[in-house]
């Protein structure tokens, strides 16, 4: 993880860097809303260059839900990436932001609320960007089934 200030604005950015030659992950967790539907969701990815690289990346996700008294020790559902790789434009700092991915099968099960733990790396063995990629945020979609309102 890093924090960078970027130098005409001082605007302040925190990322998770991926490495352009080591495989590594980053994990964070969210109570889904009740309205999801359980099923399937779709990630995109908001990433920033590091460099002036052109070459081209995926990014990949896999996820898994737990209810009350789940097993948090549980395995990720089956890693998805976006339909087509994302590449760097050339220009330092600038802000891409990916095609969804795939339909991501969530691995688990349980009662609402959900509390989803998401893993999510770039395959360097595949990708052509030879730079750090920046990890700046995540999207999740997902679908809605009509629920009645538990309250707390």
């Amino acid at each position: 993880a890093g924090t960078q200030e970027l130098a005409t604005n001082d605007v302040m950015i925190d990322y998770f860097a991926f490495d352009a030659s080591t495989s590594e992950k980053v994990q964070f967790k969210l109570v889904m809303p009740e309205m999801w539907d359980t099923g399937t969701v779709k990630a995109k990815f908001y990433w920033k260059t590091s460099g002036t690289d052109t070459g081209t990346l995926h990014w990949y996700i896999q996820a898994v839900q737990h209810g009350d008294s789940g097993a948090l020790d549980t395995a990720f559902g089956t890693a998805v990436t976006t339909s087509a790789q994302d590449a760097g434009n050339g220009t330092l700092n600038d802000l891409h932001i990916t095609e969804p991915t795939t339909a991501v099968t969530v691995a688990g099960s349980g009662e609402r609320p959900h509390l989803v733990l998401f893993q999510v790396y770039r395959n360097v063995a595949t990708d052509t960007y030879s730079e750090d990629a920046h990890l700046l945020g995540v999207v999740i979609e997902y679908s809605e089934s009509v629920t009645a309102h538990t309250g707390f």
